[in-house]
């Protein structure tokens, strides 16, 4: 029993490093990465940075042009909007390329965006000085949801809402929001969506199809099991007969000790 203990206790201590060193580096490795694209390049202004004059719009650049039922807000301050509509802009070199992956034939492929595909969302007037939010929601020619925030700090004058201005209430289109949900739309594609000015109907994207990925915590979760495994077998294993008797042999000799030498 002694000796089954003992095995027992050796190949766990062993599994126990093996998983800590599996651990280790399962942690160190990069995570899977995401297969969506569209995704935000840069902005006007960057997200963090603080801005002193009063900008009349602010630029979100992605990597391929947004869908035309996009929807874009600004909020100040005070939670309320103050946004006014948006617009396609003039696509530019990116100044440092953008990498995405895509998923082809089960393995994930890096792909470099040289250009950045601009939204120009128009600021109706700056209430106040503070921090400001872009919103934005798209879907991508994938089918990914495309969703994010720019956040920046505004410093500079005020400015007056224009004559007859009121802040905007609606909401994303609920062909975006049936496309981003997988959902079926009322309306085929995105026609009748809100779309920007000058913009043209864009086909609706393919569903998306989610990625099967080979997750890092996999690993250690299958060397536990295993380990489980080792240590029951070794534990149920039975010594084999010689060791057996061998080792009752030398107890019983440790018991009667030397023999009594006679007088002489």
């Amino acid at each position: 029993m002694r000796s089954r203990l003992v095995t027992a206790r050796h190949v766990l201590s062993r599994a126990v490093a093996a998983l800590a060193v599996t651990l280790t580096v399962s942690l160190l490795l990069p995570a899977a990465p995401a297969s969506a694209h569209g995704q935000l390049a840069t902005s006007t202004p960057l997200t963090g940075t603080v801005v002193r004059e009063p900008l009349t719009q602010l630029g979100l650049y992605f990597t391929e042009k947004p869908a035309s039922n996009a929807h874009f807000t600004v909020t100040g301050p005070n939670g309320s909007r103050v946004d006014s509509g948006w617009s396609y802009g003039e696509p530019k070199r990116l100044d440092k390329p953008v990498q995405e992956y895509f998923m082809v034939n089960g393995v994930f492929e890096p792909r470099l965006y040289h250009t950045g595909f601009p939204a120009m969302v128009s600021v109706a007037h700056w209430p106040a000085k503070g921090r400001y939010t872009a919103n934005y929601l798209s879907v991508a020619s994938d089918g990914e949801a495309v969703r994010g925030s720019v956040t920046f700090d505004y410093q500079g004058p005020g400015t007056a809402a224009p004559s007859g201005w009121s802040p905007p209430t609606d909401g994303p289109a609920p062909t975006l929001l049936a496309l981003i949900e997988g959902t079926p739309s009322a309306s085929p594609g995105v026609a009748g969506a809100t779309e920007a000015p000058g913009s043209s109907p864009a086909a609706a994207p393919a569903p998306a199809r989610p990625a099967k990925t080979f997750q890092a915590w996999m690993v250690p979760a299958i060397i536990v099991v295993v380990v489980g495994a080792i240590i029951v077998v070794a534990a149920r294993r039975k010594p084999a007969p010689g060791r057996a008797g061998g080792a009752a042999r030398q107890r019983g000799g440790a018991r009667r000790g030397p023999a009594r030498r006679g007088r002489r």
